[in-house]
């Protein structure tokens, strides 16, 4: 994982990440992030053409892979 991913980009006031900023932060492709979108691991709103990811669902992700 990036260094200073959480405190990049957790903490924003809207709430939301693009899927290339994920995808960049976590060190995966942004196919990886549509296939977790798709499979619902991570909650999203579709705006036209793209995807704005919860942060609270990432934050969630991160939690499960740390235990």
């Amino acid at each position: 994982m990036k260094k200073g991913f959480i405190r990049e980009h957790l903490n924003r006031k809207n709430g939301f990440i693009s899927v290339k900023e994920l995808a960049n932060s976590l060190l995966v492709s942004k196919k990886t992030i549509y296939r977790m979108i798709k499979n619902e691991k991570i909650a999203s709103i579709k705006l036209g053409a793209y995807y704005a990811i919860k942060i609270s669902s990432v934050k969630n992700i991160i939690q499960e892979v740390e235990i």
